[in-house]
């Protein structure tokens, strides 16, 4: 079952590329020169990463304790020295450094952080940053109305003036969490990480400073919490923090799917259903944002193959997408069922390691659940997002390295395949198609590998709370 699984969700993936392919048989296409190209590369890297995969039988590598400090310092060296050398004054020096990273330099420093911020100092002059025309900011804020609530902490924190203060400290931070989870990754895991410090999307995410980044240090501050003190309490903070990231944005919300241990724990579900009616609420409560929220990504489908990711910008590529007579469109399910079958192919690799007793994987669990669940949020069921969005699939690395490790050859062929994607999908900003559909791919096997040693039945040893 996992090697016809395997082979499933290859030949979907390929089936997807040669859709774009055909579109060089459309003589009223435009875009056949360029999407092609992208689709020849995307089908040769595939076949490349499954077949070599499947022909490795075992793969031992152990680094030193200190290569996850390595990961953290290349992550804040990469992200601090171009903009350190653009404040100094030297933008023609820093712009080569951003062309070659590959990384599109925004209007100003930290230019999503600012945007942020300046909604909340709108909003605290009374402005509807909503509204159309609101005379405060060009275009209304695109944020969930619980990003607005940080105009009441105290002293300002969390104003314009204070952007780049808070722009140097995300990337702190950000390097930080990186770090950590190299700690908890082994061999190929670790060496993913330092190559995804130095790829474009998360160099992106820490140059934008964009609050997707905050929701990696809540997956990972979670995972400290609840095993450093195991209690109900702590649990009810982690629910509270996940909470608070959906009303920013609301597919953060999908971070719930770390709470699934509350099962096994005793009055873990009442934890568990208080987060799922708050959070329901407050969906219902702001439906109008919310389905505003869901639209603007739908509408991006003509933005190029530079630092996008999503379902739809990969359907738009394809040629004749839509079954005639039913107006479906049919590239969207075939990406939903490449997804399904790498959920089930995780599924299946799940139910052999938890058979097998093969270790506690609770925590790692935890972060690929919230890693791959935002991500696809985002980039599947939404639609559409920037590349930083890769930036979730490194909480799934931890998981999957351990894969490459345990006994059997099915477990190191999913393992080296599935970290391979993520780093490809970690390092390319210039094709569209490979980066979403590997993106996909590693994320929906996460998910399905991850759901299911959170839902497998525990030792009662392991239920238990001090």
């Amino acid at each position: 079952m996992t090697w016809l699984l395997a082979g499933l969700v290859f030949a979907l993936n390929v089936i997807a590329m040669v859709q774009v392919l055909r579109t060089a048989s459309d003589s009223t296409s435009t875009s056949a020169a360029n999407y092609v190209p992208t689709a020849l590369t995307s089908l040769a890297v595939f076949v490349a990463v499954f077949g070599v995969a499947a022909l490795i039988h075992r793969f031992d590598l152990e680094v030193s304790k200190a290569f996850a400090w390595l990961v953290g310092a290349v992550s804040l060296g990469f992200a601090l020295v171009p903009w350190l050398i653009l404040s100094f004054g030297n933008p023609d020096t820093a712009a080569l450094l951003y062309r070659g990273l590959r990384i599109p330099q925004g209007i100003e420093r930290f230019w999503d952080l600012a945007l942020v911020l300046r909604s909340i100092d709108c909003s605290a002059v009374g402005v509807d940053v909503f509204a159309e025309h609101n005379g405060c900011l060009p275009d209304p804020a695109i944020y969930g109305p619980g990003m607005l609530w940080l105009q009441h902490v105290p002293f300002g924190i969390f104003s314009f003036t204070h952007v780049l203060v808070l722009g140097v400290a995300m990337m702190v931070i950000s390097s930080l969490a990186l770090a950590w989870l190299a700690r908890q990754s082994r061999g190929i895991g670790q060496i993913v990480l330092l190559v995804s410090a130095l790829g474009a999307p998360w160099l992106l995410l820490l140059e934008r400073g964009n609050v997707d980044a905050i929701l990696i240090w809540v997956a990972v501050v979670a995972v400290i919490i609840v095993r450093r003190w195991p209690s109900l309490i702590s649990w009810s903070v982690v629910a509270v923090l996940i909470w608070l990231m959906g009303t920013w944005k609301y597919y953060p919300f999908a971070m719930g799917l770390l709470l699934l241990p509350l099962l096994w724990i005793r009055r873990g579900w009442i934890v568990l259903a208080g987060w799922a009616v708050a959070s329901g609420g407050f969906v219902q409560l702001t439906w109008t944002n919310f389905k505003f929220s869901m639209q603007s990504n739908s509408n991006m489908t003509d933005v190029g193959d530079f630092v996008v990711l999503g379902r739809v910008p990969v359907v738009a590529r394809m040629l004749h997408s839509e079954f005639p007579t039913h107006g479906v469109q049919a590239g969207d399910a075939l990406i939903l069922l490449l997804a399904i079958a790498a959920l089930a192919w995780g599924v299946v690799i799940g139910v052999g390691l938890a058979r097998r007793s093969m270790g506690s994987h609770t925590y790692t669990s935890m972060l690929a659940a919230a890693g791959s669940a935002i991500f696809l949020a985002s980039v599947l069921v939404g639609g559409f997002g920037w590349a930083y969005k890769a930036a979730f699939l490194l909480l799934c690395v931890p998981l999957l390295s351990t894969l490459v490790h345990k006994i059997g050859r099915s477990y190191v062929f999913a393992g080296i395949a599935m970290l391979t994607l993520v780093a490809v999908c970690s390092i390319v900003v210039w094709n569209t198609l490979l980066a979403s559909l590997a993106g996909i791919t590693a994320g929906a096997f996460a998910l399905g590998l991850s759901l299911l040693l959170l839902l497998w039945p525990r030792d009662p040893a392991e239920a238990t709370v001090k």
